[in-house]
């Protein structure tokens, strides 16, 4: 398993509307094949700024998959226009370095 993690950047004075459009957009992101959970958080630091993360099955299943699935647009439909500049994506193995299990801890 993999998890992205989206830094998102809202329009100002959006935020709670962006909020209530995410979380009512979110079963459209699980619905996706490979997608196993949506998490958003609220940068503390800067405003208008969060932090959402998807866990996924394998990298292909967001970076391919989804992005030909029939979620993906609908998805993209319900957020995309509250962004205030492009969102920074990274993937990351969901298995901390040296877990038992993984390459370092094994």
């Amino acid at each position: 398993m993999i998890y992205e993690y989206a830094y998102l950047y809202i329009t100002p004075g959006r935020e709670e509307e962006f909020e209530q459009a995410l979380l009512a957009a979110a079963p459209i992101l699980e619905s996706a094949e490979g997608c196993h959970s949506v998490e958003l958080h609220r940068d503390v630091e800067t405003e208008g700024a969060y932090l959402l993360r998807v866990g996924w099955a394998t990298l292909e299943d967001h970076t391919e998959k989804f992005f030909k699935s029939e979620q993906a647009p609908r998805f993209a439909e319900a957020i995309d226009h509250f962004f205030d500049r492009e969102p920074t994506l990274r993937h990351f193995a969901a298995d901390p370095v040296g877990a038992p299990g993984t390459a370092a801890g094994a």
